[in-house]
């Protein structure tokens, strides 16, 4: 077989850089590195959720980037314990980039990070008052749109002192109304 691979000219070279990590780490981080490549150009154009196509040891993936969701990655990563030496020299340089982004263009990044906010809170918010009026049938989705809280907290923590005061506290009423309006 490797004689017919020299006449053809072998299998072409993968588009994403080898990694020291088990493989869905590798193409965690290969989702992370492409998100980082195009975070000037997201930074800059009107789109708050940019669909990208990664080629990953895992398969082709086509993750939506938004500035939470580029901020999750970089933040699982960091704690992963299984991530290579390698490949936590490759996430350093996504880090350095995240960074140089936020410095260079602060106000892109605050107006994304809000649009952020509100999306992830209309669809939370949605599904509250879906869930209120139908719990047996909302409670099958809740894995999946639960999702959205855990995105309004981490884009809280991406505005910090911007954030809406008392957000957290009225966003905890808003769930118990709809749990007691649900029963």
């Amino acid at each position: 077989m490797h004689w017919l691979r020299r006449v053809l000219g072998g299998p072409a070279q993968p588009p994403y850089a080898a990694g020291d990590s088990p493989p869905e780490l590798a193409a965690d981080l290969i989702e992370t590195e492409q998100m980082a490549a195009e975070l000037v150009d997201y930074l800059l154009g009107n789109r708050l959720f940019r669909q990208i196509v990664v080629e990953t040891p895992a398969g082709p993936r086509r993750p939506k980037m938004t500035l939470g969701g580029l901020y999750e990655r970089i933040q699982a990563l960091s704690a992963a314990a299984a991530l290579g030496p390698g490949d936590r020299r490759r996430l350093a340089q996504v880090v350095e980039a995240w960074e140089a982004a936020r410095r260079r263009y602060p106000d892109q990044v605050q107006e994304k990070v809000q649009r952020e906010l509100q999306s992830f809170l209309q669809s939370w918010k949605y599904y509250l008052a879906q869930r209120a009026t139908n719990p047996e049938r909302w409670q099958e989705e809740y894995e999946v749109e639960s999702r959205n809280r855990q995105r309004v907290l981490t884009v809280l923590r991406l505005l910090g002192p911007a954030a809406p005061a008392g957000l957290i506290e009225d966003l905890a009423a808003l769930e118990e109304e709809s749990v007691v309006s649900g029963q």
